[in-house]
């Protein structure tokens, strides 16, 4: 008797949808609108906003999209 190994039986990939969808449009978006030598500031803001401002990661992102759409820059990282 052969058996085929489970790894090459390939899983049906169920399409991201929802909240995780939604996160990921999200920073996307905002990885494109960040300088790319701005994107670890970027990150930063997010992750203050989230733990300083108890602000939720969707809105985190968002909040920092437009803080960059309004000319805002972080500080260069080092």
């Amino acid at each position: 008797m052969e058996i085929e190994a489970v790894g090459s039986v390939p899983s049906p990939r169920r399409p991201v949808t929802g909240v995780t969808a939604e996160l990921a449009a999200a920073r996307t978006k905002l990885r494109e609108a960040a300088p790319s030598d701005n994107w670890e500031g970027v990150l930063a803001e997010v992750q203050r906003l989230q733990h300083d401002e108890h602000t939720a990661p969707l809105a985190a992102m968002h909040a920092v999209y437009a803080k960059l759409a309004s000319g805002w820059l972080p500080p260069l990282s080092r």
